[in-house]
């Protein structure tokens, strides 16, 4: 971090004072930033300006996802990075610049695999999972839970195995638990749902109340969507679910909004008036406010739709208002997912 434009960015100053360096403007990044702007329709910023001087006496690590290059010092044998604070920058530095170098100084080289699970607790996944006596001499297994699911870590030394070795413990993994794992290392949800849609060439729509429109974002985040995702309607008031999806009246009234009932309107509502093959709703009550003792806090409905029926599926959830919004949209989705592959019936 610090090494901005604003008055508490003070990196790079000090960087040349310890060092004993002169800023020079570096050609590379004034075209890095001319190209950056040019697409913004902008001229580059007075402000920004400063950003193209850089110490004569370092490595610049170029940024091409922000504004503020990297630095790499070496004295005595030692060697110093310094990354812009903003995150995904950060990371897209030390992938492309640090991770590298590290290797080449590390005495042991490991080989990861993180197969992303979703649907069931740690502690159920791990019941499931069994004895892993057998598998612990193959590779080192860390469970990383969050509210979003279980992310189960493989590692081994690259010296003590490699590809062959990762490959039979995910395969020897997926055998016990093969319903949860929707991916592997960057391989998200909403992708993994994506895939399976065009494979079938398929297409879905939605029909969110509680989570806002959250799931028809996280669907739309995957590149070619638009060949798969027909629409989706955010229908927040008991009007909106009446005018748009045609639910009756009478059965909000009986049931309330927040029911089995309304959300299997919903789906099926969707479905017919979008012509989608999959309609996926959700309705819910997540917090901190309007709970009761028949319907608590993080009380939650989903169903998904398709030409052989409509399932539909009650959740409990114990988080706070964001977070039980994840949830409920990640729950979604793995339905959606689970329906694809013929498994909803079982869930």
């Amino acid at each position: 971090g610090g090494l901005g434009i604003t008055h508490d960015d003070i990196t790079k100053s000090v960087l040349t004072k310890v060092f004993a360096s002169n800023l020079h403007r570096d050609e590379k990044v004034i075209q890095m930033l001319e190209e950056t702007f040019r697409k913004r329709d902008r001229a580059i910023p007075a402000s920004v300006q400063s950003q193209c001087e850089v110490p004569d006496n370092c490595q610049v690590l170029y940024n091409e996802v922000g504004t503020a290059p990297g630095f790499r010092f070496e004295r005595d044998g030692h060697i110093l990075f310094c990354l812009p604070g903003v995150p995904h920058e950060m990371k897209h530095l030390f992938e492309r610049y640090i991770a590298p170098e590290l290797v080449k100084h590390s005495l042991q080289t490991f080989s990861h695999r993180i197969l992303k699970t979703t649907g069931i607790s740690e502690a159920d996944l791990w019941m499931k999972v069994g004895s892993i006596d057998a598998l612990q001499k193959k590779s080192t297994l860390a469970s990383l839970p969050s509210h979003l699911g279980v992310r189960i870590r493989l590692s081994i030394l690259a010296e003590t195995g490699g590809k062959e070795t990762l490959d039979e413990v995910e395969q020897s993994l997926r055998d016990r638990i093969g319903r949860y794992v929707y991916g592997i290392n960057d391989e998200t949800l909403e992708g993994k749902v994506g895939q399976l849609l065009t494979e079938k060439s398929m297409t879905i729509a939605t029909a969110e109340s509680c989570t806002g429109g959250l799931i028809g974002h996280l669907l739309t985040q995957i590149p070619g969507s638009s060949n798969y995702f027909k629409e989706g309607f955010i229908v927040y008031s008991n009007d909106a679910k009446v005018s748009r999806l045609g639910v009756e009246r009478q059965v909000i009234e009986e049931h309330r909004a927040v029911s089995e009932s309304v959300v299997r309107l919903m789906a099926e509502g969707v479905r017919r008036v979008s012509g989608a093959d999959i309609g996926v709703s959700v309705t819910g009550i997540l917090g901190p406010t309007g709970g009761s003792e028949k319907k608590p806090v993080g009380l939650t409905f989903i169903a998904v739709s398709d030409s052989t029926g409509t399932w539909c599926g009650k959740y409990i959830y114990t988080h706070d208002r964001i977070k039980n919004k994840e949830r409920t949209a990640q729950t979604a989705l793995n339905l959606v997912r689970l329906r694809l592959l013929g498994l909803l019936k079982d869930a």
